[in-house]
């Protein structure tokens, strides 16, 4: 078979560069036996010159370079994947997207909707292939939270509850730089995680009701004492165009809790229940259930061969992990662009970047004003 071969630029070579790039690698010979198409770890890009060869050497692209420019002006780069600190986000992936290249952006996509809809029109402008990267949406006990939402299996949705508790910042005592969310807010980092599922599981939500909070308004850093601006905690009462209700958590103050995401979902014929700290297990509770003397919440193993995303991967009872998301996430995308299928709606894309920067901008404002906020549909 001859194979399309996507050449991909990276621009970041820290932790969640590793992640990518693991994704790309694995991508190759986990799933493209299958597939008409081959990633090529063109370029990586950092902040420097040094760190940008480094991380090719570590990688194995085949250059690195300073910054982002020399990447979406090598003609053999496809896919631009941009995994810098939030802050970097925009322009580098604007200017990939207008200089022709697919663009896969990692979340929050942006800090506010302008700028994040200034994304997103960018890639509609230059008609380009776009993602950000909610990866929990590719774990196969999710998708099949999705799947069975979907065929109605959980009758009519009452309620969304979900909670992303970290404890990074929970010592009162410690430095600015050790509570990573200290100027961006667990509202941006994880925050947006709780909001995406709530739409990629509900459906869109029209009205929050929000309250923010920042518990250690002072704390030292290397530079002496600063003030924190970003969130502590984050939360939200919700309701969505179905007229379900949902409620999210969001705390970067969590003492003990290393990083849990979790949902659960109630339906009029049954519930669904998801821990990331679990992740292999969906906990299904069935109103109708063939035997009504085991009535209650099933622990379902999501590594069936017949359950989402299994089948190219390890026997039944093999369990995956927290990466095998981006893996499945990336090799979706990849597919799109040699293909030309679409994005969405497995995958999120710039519009749901931005989507969820608008509701975190309004249960912010929510939160200043004390009134409920309802979302247009701009």
């Amino acid at each position: 078979m001859k194979y399309k071969k996507l050449g991909i630029g990276m621009l970041g070579a820290g932790w969640m560069g590793k992640a990518h790039t693991n994704a790309y690698k694995t991508a190759s010979y986990i799933h493209a036996p299958d597939c008409n198409w081959r990633p090529r770890l063109v370029a990586i890009g950092d902040i420097d010159e040094a760190k940008g060869k480094a991380a090719a050497e570590r990688y194995g692209y085949e250059i690195g370079v300073e910054g982002y420019e020399e990447i979406i002006a090598n003609p053999e780069v496809t896919i631009f994947d941009n995994v810098t600190p939030d802050y970097m986000h925009v322009q580098p992936t604007i200017d990939a997207a207008l200089a022709g290249k697919h663009v896969v952006c990692e979340k929050p996509l942006a800090w506010d909707p302008e700028d994040a809809k200034r994304m997103l029109n960018a890639a509609r402008s230059a008609g380009v292939k776009h993602m950000c990267c909610f990866s929990y949406r590719f774990l196969p006990a999710v998708r099949l939270a999705y799947e069975l939402m979907q065929s109605g299996a959980l009758g009519k949705i009452y309620h969304f509850s979900g909670r992303y508790f970290q404890d990074s910042g929970h010592d009162e005592n410690a430095p600015a730089e050790q509570a990573w969310y200290s100027y961006s807010g667990v509202s941006q980092g994880i925050g947006c995680h709780l909001l995406d599922m709530a739409r990629f599981l509900m459906g869109e939500i029209k009205m929050v009701s929000g309250m923010s909070n920042v518990y250690n308004k002072i704390r030292d850093s290397k530079n002496g004492p600063v003030a924190i601006s970003g969130d502590e905690g984050f939360f939200s009462l919700l309701e969505f165009d179905s007229d379900a209700t949902g409620c999210i958590q969001t705390l970067g103050v969590a003492t003990g809790r290393r990083s849990q995401f979790a949902f659960e979902i109630s339906g009029s014929k049954g519930s669904v229940y998801w821990d990331v700290e679990e992740p292999n297990f969906l906990h299904v509770f069935l109103a109708e259930s063939v035997n009504s003397k085991v009535l209650g919440f099933t622990k379902v193993c999501a590594t069936e061969p017949n359950h989402p995303f299994m089948d190219t991967w390890w026997p039944p009872g093999h369990t995956l992990g927290w990466e095998h998301g981006h893996i499945n996430m990336l090799t979706h995308f990849m597919d799109c662009v040699a293909n030309d299928k679409p994005v969405s709606p497995l995958a999120a894309t710039f519009e749901d970047g931005y989507k969820a920067a608008q509701l975190i901008s309004a249960i912010k404002q929510s939160s200043k004003s004390g009134a409920r906020v309802f979302l247009d549909d701009e």
